[in-house]
């Protein structure tokens, strides 16, 4: 124990670095259980379409055409929140929202949330991801 806090007496710089890193690692792990939404893996999201959820594909409808999730609907972010109406019908059930490959989902979830969606999951990594995979896609 004495060789411890030796070494942390040689080293203060490093034990800093340290301790920020565990407190950057629980400060995630913290913001992560408060998200009103759940991230899933691609197998995830398939094991919950098989269950009945909707998927909601919110990339330009250009990209939606060249590539998109079995039965997924089209609603682009930018006129989500103008268009949330449309999805009103899958309120009560699980909704599985993606883009291409992921940081624009979690703002489509609050907006999606906010207007009371109650079971709302987003697609780790997007449709890229899901191409990781080599799960199937829908073309139109």
């Amino acid at each position: 124990m004495s060789r411890v806090l030796e070494f942390a007496g040689h080293h203060p710089y490093l034990i800093a670095a340290a301790l920020f890193v565990i407190l950057l690692f629980i400060g995630d792990e913290v913001l992560r259980r408060l998200r009103k939404y759940r991230e899933l893996a691609p197998a995830e999201s398939v094991l919950l379409i098989n269950k009945g959820a909707a998927v909601l594909d919110i990339r330009p409808a250009k990209d939606f055409g060249d590539g998109h999730v079995i039965g997924a609907r089209n609603i682009p972010a930018a006129e989500l929140d103008g268009r949330v109406t449309e999805l009103d019908k899958f309120k009560e059930q699980p909704l599985i929202i993606y883009c291409d490959t992921g940081p624009t989902s979690p703002k489509a979830a609050g907006i999606l949330i906010k207007h009371g969606f109650k079971a709302v999951h987003i697609l780790k990594g997007g449709i890229r991801a899901w191409q990781n995979e080599h799960f199937p896609l829908e073309r139109s």
